[in-house]
């Protein structure tokens, strides 16, 4: 719903830079580097949300945790958090994001 206490909010995911687990010495590198190393997804957020600064971490229910990269300005420039890792190969809550290793 386009409610005006919305915020809209990029969600920024980052892959592996490259796609091989352990390179050998005779694999070339340039084979094994990742041309989808980020995605983006547009979703809308609490009101809250608005309050966030440039470098706080927060958890977003279901998804994990994020660090804010840019705090809300307007809905031309809305919130962009980054994911932060945490290790596991599989989303704990079944939510698939855009990137192989979720």
């Amino acid at each position: 719903a386009n409610v005006p206490e919305n915020t809209p909010v990029i969600l920024s995911e980052f892959d592996n830079l490259v796609s091989k687990e352990k390179l050998e010495e005779e694999d070339n590198f340039e084979d094994f580097i990742n041309p989808d190393t980020e995605a983006d997804t547009e979703v809308i957020g609490d009101a809250g949300l608005k309050t966030l600064k440039e470098h706080d971490i927060i958890q977003l229910e279901r998804r994990g945790f994020y660090r804010v990269d840019r705090a809300y300005v307007n809905e031309s420039k809305p919130l962009k958090l980054f994911m932060i890792p945490d290790g596991k190969k599989k989303a704990m809550s079944g939510l698939d994001g855009k990137l192989a290793h979720r």
